[in-house]
């Protein structure tokens, strides 16, 4: 007994190292050295196969317009893979031709994000993947058990693989489209190889706008640079449409006498409760008319702008932003033509050099 302690002991000295935990075991007389760690990777391993198995079957239900009350309707319909996750639209339009209230936004990188939609309604993916599922002016399902049968009539053997023994459930079905978009890979732009120490990446004029951007222009206050997400996911005022002015007052207070999930639906309904913004969640004051900020990845491919998509180009939501965001001592006319054009170019380079459908190694995997 002795022999074998000390020969473990030795074991122990030899084999061990900073940060790696050794579990001991005797079998058949034998000492067997485990490495926790290789157990650990192996079972990070096999995470990372199930959340690209219910990517991959996420995947599958974002293109489905079978998940819509015409037939006509997926999340894709919105979010087109080739535009960035966007639809070039001013605002979405949804099953039987109905008119959204808001502007699609990109949903590349969203997994960076803590609170989503324009107004911060929704804390998680999960939380909002149904939102859109039962809107009348989206698909138009009409509650989320319409959403469960539709999902079994085509895919409930998917489910049933991989999610063995739960199947098709309001769990299953948010996880499973929130894992395909939380996986969707964020190619890197000119910039991104640029911060990396490609001096080459960027052309002079973008060099230019870049300085603009952390400097004289103020941009960097709201859109930071560091960390890739190029946003601050704060809340700022944002200009509403003259002809719903009038109507604020009247729809802040009918906000207030709504319970959370009617101010909720009530959003992507109509338009005055939508220019209401952080407000319709909070109920704040200081929350009225104010959206969160946009991150600027693909900017340039993801026309048109603003929570409204009213702003059609990208010249012009820079000099919006400009004038909307000037500071003490500085107005929009100290930016020269040519130096909102660097602007411009700087925001061209925060594009993607990709933007893949669908996240790699998406096959479904049977259990």
């Amino acid at each position: 007994m002795l022999a074998r302690s000390r020969s473990k002991a030795s074991l122990e000295r030899r084999c061990a190292a900073p940060g790696r935990r050794l579990v001991w075991s005797v079998a058949a007389g034998l000492g067997l050295v485990f490495l926790a760690p290789a157990r650990a990777a192996a079972e990070e391993r096999v995470s990372r196969e199930d959340a690209s198995a219910r990517a991959a079957l996420g995947q599958r239900l974002f293109s489905d317009t079978s998940l819509s009350a015409d037939g006509r309707v997926s999340c894709e319909t919105c979010h087109q893979p080739g535009a960035a996750f966007t639809d070039g639209l001013p605002v979405s339009r949804g099953v039987l031709g109905r008119v959204g209230t808001r502007n699609a936004p990109s949903l590349l990188g969203l997994a960076q994000m803590r609170e989503l939609f324009w107004d911060g309604r929704r804390d998680s993916l999960e939380a909002l993947v149904f939102d859109p599922l039962t809107a009348p002016e989206e698909h138009g399902l009409e509650d989320v058990q319409a959403v469960l049968s539709a999902v079994r009539a085509r895919h409930a053997s998917d489910f049933e693989r991989v999610f063995p023994g739960r199947g098709v459930t309001q769990q299953t079905v948010a996880q499973a489209l929130a894992d395909f978009v939380r996986q969707l890979p964020v190619a890197s732009s000119a910039f991104d190889r640029a911060q990396a120490g490609d001096r080459a990446a960027l052309v002079p004029a973008q060099r230019r706008g870049w300085a603009l951007f952390t400097g004289r222009a103020g941009c960097a206050r709201c859109h930071h640079l560091e960390g890739g997400a190029l946003t601050d996911g704060a809340y700022h005022a944002g200009e509403v449409r003259s002809e719903l002015i009038p109507h604020q007052a009247e729809a802040a207070r009918e906000a207030v006498g709504m319970s959370r999930e009617a101010r909720r639906a009530s959003v992507p309904a109509r338009a005055e409760m939508a220019a209401l913004g952080r407000f319709a969640v909070t109920l704040s004051p200081t929350d009225l008319g104010r959206f969160r900020t946009p991150s600027l990845r693909n900017v340039a491919v993801t026309a048109p702008y603003m929570h409204d998509g009213s702003i059609p180009t990208l010249l012009q939501a820079v000099e919006r932003e400009l004038y909307y965001r000037s500071t003490p001592g500085r107005q929009v006319g100290d930016l020269t033509p040519s130096e909102r054009s660097d602007l411009v170019e700087f925001l061209k380079a925060l594009t993607s050099a990709v933007s893949p459908s669908h996240p790699p190694d998406a096959t479904p995997r049977v259990h």
